[in-house]
């Protein structure tokens, strides 16, 4: 009888701010050698970080999988994975954060952002500059732009302000299985430091460093699925090991 077929790696990816799985449509059509589930936030529900980690908690796959979280979702991913969820093998971070994200440049900013001002459209110039690169394909700056658009006013200013009023440090203190930190090293709209303090608590932690602005699984797709997908294959040797 033939032997039957390897069963593939299974990741569980959440979003940016934006709260849209369609931002993550370079990292599928990357051609992933692993399932990838993409969940989206509902863009009409204020919904805090305690809301967000139920949810996110309702959806977990059955058996192995990977936690992959961009960005925003970063301290919810972390608060997830401090819970131990059964069939949690690896914790993947991309350009992400444990608490007070910005860099001073931005910090002034966010005292306005507040609903009358989050319901006009996110300048291009922005985007380029702080989340996506001088350089980044029109395509990209404004599907960011129409995703953005998408998400209620009060929503957003409810993301941003719980962005800016998160501390998971201790929460990833509790986390018990391998990490894998993807950092841009061009980011602007989170400190590059951020990485450090995941170290301070994780120091066995696995950092690659990727030439890229902020939205790195945007702009570094093949590159952030091979490392993903080598930690899976990692992570998954060490549960059969």
């Amino acid at each position: 009888m033939a032997d039957a077929a390897p069963t593939r790696a299974r990741a569980l990816l959440l979003p940016g701010i934006h709260g849209s799985a369609r931002l993550l449509a370079p990292l599928l059509a990357a051609e992933p050698r692993l399932d990838l589930d993409v969940l989206s936030y509902p863009p009409d529900a204020p919904l805090g970080t305690d809301d967000l980690v139920r949810l996110v908690r309702d959806r977990l796959p059955s058996g192995p999988f990977l936690l992959v979280a961009e960005s925003f979702s970063g301290p919810v991913a972390v608060k997830v994975a401090a819970g131990r969820p059964p069939g949690l093998a690896g914790l993947v971070l991309a350009a992400t954060y444990l608490h007070a994200p910005l860099p001073p440049l931005l910090r002034p900013a966010a005292a306005i952002a507040v609903p009358p001002v989050l319901s006009l459209p996110l300048p291009a110039a922005f985007v380029r500059l702080f989340l996506a690169g001088t350089d980044a394909p029109d395509a990209l700056v404004e599907e960011i732009r129409s995703a953005t658009a998408e998400v209620a006013p009060e929503v957003m200013a409810r993301r941003i302000a719980d962005a800016l009023a998160v501390d998971a440090r201790e929460d990833l203190a509790r986390v018990n299985v391998p990490l894998l930190f993807l950092a841009p090293s061009r980011d602007r709209l989170v400190r590059t430091d951020a990485v450090d303090d995941v170290l301070a608590v994780k120091p066995g932690a696995e950092v690659v460093t990727m030439d890229s602005p902020h939205v790195i699984l945007q702009r570094c797709p093949h590159a952030s699925l091979a490392r993903i997908e080598e930690f899976a294959r990692r992570v998954g040797e060490g549960d059969r090991g």
